[in-house]
């Protein structure tokens, strides 16, 4: 095939040098310095002085060299070769080699031998064998044996002769081939580089052990480099004048980047190819302006819009096709993600990706006809849907449906809500450590009132989880709190599950209640001796022990508690969600009864791919008990788990507690395990650093197993700290038992 900028018209080439001439694909977009290269090249093509068979082209990685290179041999019509320098390059690489050839070897033996001389390890040699001759280990070594016997034989042993290998620089300067020279910047030898200007010269004969060969008139030399990289060298000042074009290589043009794409991966929106175009140059020259050493280029720019087209998140997968092949130091990646949020292209691509969903679910767009035959004169506007900035906003958007819900039944929260007089009744009773079983399961609060009190608590939850995560591995992962969505079915089912827990919790509760009157008391310590007179020999002996062993009052709680559950899909099997809820409100109304500090949190994962963690705050330290049975009703197998997020923020807030004992206790049935790694070594390493921490601030982390996965959660939380519930059925009732020990 000719092209208008062939110079080879009139030659001929093998079928293997035809293979050897690049052929361009259909994604391939001719560039400005591809045609004007080509255009220098044929012009000065017949002119022996003025001829350019010298190319060199120097510019970031991924900024088209070597495909601009390709591009040339399918112009020119040149057969296309390459070599890649490295740091230990010596002179046979750019010439050649004289190596030892056996007369002896037989044609079935030539190819492996060859193979053989190369190799460094006696391993390698018996897997050469084996493969070669498609036999075991076991024969190869016999075979081995064989072969080596035969070429040391006296009696057959022949003179070893030597054979000059050309090196592929060498190949492509006699037969007259386009060579492109990657990276010639690395070579440590400089007299390397010495022998490749012998080699540049456009007349130049090289002196080969077999003799003097000339340049090819039709060689080409295209030397590609990158600059100002690590393990680069200044290119020597003879060879750069050897060369008779030069190309400052950078990124293209936007839309030039944007017809690329198009070609190479096929996705077409051009709304998120501009973006994402502008963040990769942006990237790029953030990344050159602070001597931040990764690549931000067209390969990226390529990966990252495919795996867009795959369906992944370009918010998500930013970070492993862009920021982490530029760098993975936190300080640099902080400097880049800043630069981002500041340029307002985040904010961009995420309108971008929500108009794109909105646009996903809209009706189709009708015929005119069909509009004529409907009777409908005009088109509807168009729904433009603005990007939420910040976790608040999606707070925001939850909160405001649950206010539609409780706006549209009115009448269910009339039924819920209690008269005046049951809301005093219930004001009266807040400081009796007994309730009644009514003011249990429901709230003297509307939905209404309840839906508005998540809405502001659910904002401040989600900053205090931003603000515990910021130095961990998750900082960056999406985790959202959630508040429950209380609706008159979980109510109702509140209510079945409470009156199941009831009397163990009344029973238990009413123990504990009367050992803590009788260790403290508001006014009195039971036990002691108050009057204005004092008589030392009715209450004290002779024997110099204590005549009191009962404490004083005090003012701080013996007992914190919070409780975690997992809320992963496995947690559907053999009925353990209902029994993590029937649990969890056991807990809950025995603390209330009580009255220790408690909080309750159920966790799950990869929901979508924005929300790696999701958590679900049941309730806070500060929380009342409204309508907790209902909230716990709520409880449902999800995803995954990541439970080093739940720990850290649930430990965190624990230790901020003033309780003499502070327990956190993590009710789960398996191992954690969460996308995209989030499992084996890793995740235990993130756990235990979290039980470490907080270990030493003095929380206790007690982990009750109710699934397969045992001995694993106990070699997580070691096996002091570890709970086997061989029950299910005893969940509620082992649980109320061993929280009770600590009061």
């Amino acid at each position: 095939m000719n092209t208008s900028y062939s110079v080879t018209k009139n030659r001929w080439f093998s079928k293997i040098e035809q293979q050897m001439i690049w052929q361009k694909p259909k994604s391939h977009q001719t560039s400005a310095e591809e045609i004007r290269i080509a255009q220098e090249i044929k012009t000065n093509w017949d002119d022996p002085e003025m001829k350019i068979n010298n190319i060199l082209l120097e510019g970031d990685a991924g900024s088209g060299k070597t495909q601009l290179a390709r591009a040339l041999s399918a112009d020119l019509q040149l057969p296309y070769t390459k070599v890649t320098c490295f740091a230990d390059m010596d002179k046979t690489d750019v010439f050649g080699a004289l190596l030892p050839v056996v007369s002896s070897d037989d044609e079935l033996d030539h190819e492996l031998l060859e193979a053989v001389y190369q190799t460094e390890t006696l391993s390698e040699v018996l897997r050469l064998v084996a493969q070669h001759y498609s036999i075991s280990q076991d024969q190869a070594k016999v075979r081995l044996a064989q072969l080596i016997e035969r070429l040391t034989d006296d009696e057959n042993i022949r003179p070893v002769q030597y054979k000059f290998y050309p090196s592929e620089i060498v190949r492509a300067m006699e037969k007259g081939y386009l060579l492109e020279i990657q990276e010639p910047t690395v070579i440590r030898d400089a007299s390397v580089l010495v022998a490749l200007n012998s080699a540049l010269e456009s007349n130049g004969l090289l002196n080969l052990p077999t003799g003097m060969i000339s340049r090819h008139d039709d060689c080409v030399v295209v030397i590609t480099t990158n600059r100002n990289y690590q393990g680069n060298r200044p290119l020597n000042e003879s060879l750069r004048d050897r060369v008779q074009h030069a190309e400052k290589m950078d990124l293209p043009a936007i839309g030039v980047m944007i017809e690329r794409a198009k070609s190479k991966t096929g996705f077409t929106d051009e709304d998120y190819l501009k973006v994402m175009a502008e963040i990769i140059r942006l990237l790029d020259e953030t990344a050159k302006a602070n001597a931040v050493k990764g690549v931000a280029g067209m390969r990226s720019y390529f990966y990252w819009i495919n795996s867009l087209k795959q369906g992944q998140d370009p918010l998500e997968s930013l970070y492993p096709k862009v920021l982490y092949k530029l760098t993975t130091d936190e300080l640099e990646l902080t400097i880049l993600t800043d630069t981002l949020e500041s340029s307002g292209l985040i904010a961009q691509l995420q309108q971008i990706k929500n108009q794109q969903k909105l646009n996903h679910v809209s009706g189709r767009k009708i015929s005119q006809a069909e509009a004529e035959k409907r009777n409908i004169t005009a088109e509807s506007e168009e729904a433009n849907l603005v990007a939420p900035t910040e976790l608040e906003n999606i707070d925001a958007n939850e909160s405001s449906e649950k206010e539609t819900v409780a706006e549209k039944k009115p009448e269910q929260n009339d039924k819920i809500n209690f008269s005046e007089d049951q809301r005093t009744q219930k004001a009266a009773k807040s400081q009796e450590a007994f309730i009644s079983e009514e003011e249990k399961i429901g709230s003297a609060m509307s939905l209404a009132d309840q839906a508005e009190l998540d809405k502001n608590k659910r904002k401040e939850l989600n900053k205090t989880t931003r603000e515990i995560l910021k130095e961990t591995i998750h900082a960056k992962e999406g985790t959202i709190t959630h508040r429950p969505k209380i609706t008159t079915e979980s109510i109702q089912e509140g209510k079945e599950l409470t009156q199941a827990v009831l009397p163990e919790v009344d029973s238990l509760s009413r123990v504990i209640n009367d050992i803590l009157n009788k260790e403290e008391s508001n006014e009195f310590s039971n036990g002691k001796y108050y009057g204005s007179r004092f008589n030392a020999s009715h209450v004290a002996y002779g024997d110099l022990r204590n005549f009191d062993k009962k404490n004083p009052p005090n003012e701080n709680p013996s007992l914190a508690l919070a409780v975690r559950v997992d809320e992963s899909g496995s947690m559907l099997r053999d009925g353990r969600i209902e029994q993590a809820k029937l649990a969890a409100i056991a807990v809950s109304l025995f603390a209330e009864a009580v009255k220790i500090p408690y909080m309750l949190y159920g966790d799950s994962a990869d929901v979508s791919q924005r929300e790696k963690t999701s958590l679900y705050s049941y309730k806070e330290f500060d929380d009342s008990y409204d309508f907790i049975a209902a909230k716990v009703a709520t409880m449902k197998p999800r995803q995954n788990n990541r439970d080093g997020v739940v720990l850290k923020v649930m430990a965190e807030k624990l230790s901020r507690q003033t309780a003499d004992t502070k327990v956190l206790l993590s009710i789960s049935d398996g191992q954690p395990k969460a996308l995209p790694d989030y499992t084996g070594e890793k995740a235990k390493k993130d756990i235990q650093q979290v039980l470490a921490d907080y270990e030493r601030k003095g929380i206790l982390f007690l982990a009750c197993a109710i699934g397969e996965d045992k001995e694993q959660i106990k070699e997580l939380y070691g096996e002091s700290n570890f709970v086997d519930i061989s029950d299910l059925n005893q969940l509620s009732q082992q649980l109320l038992h061993l929280i009770a020990r600590f009061i």
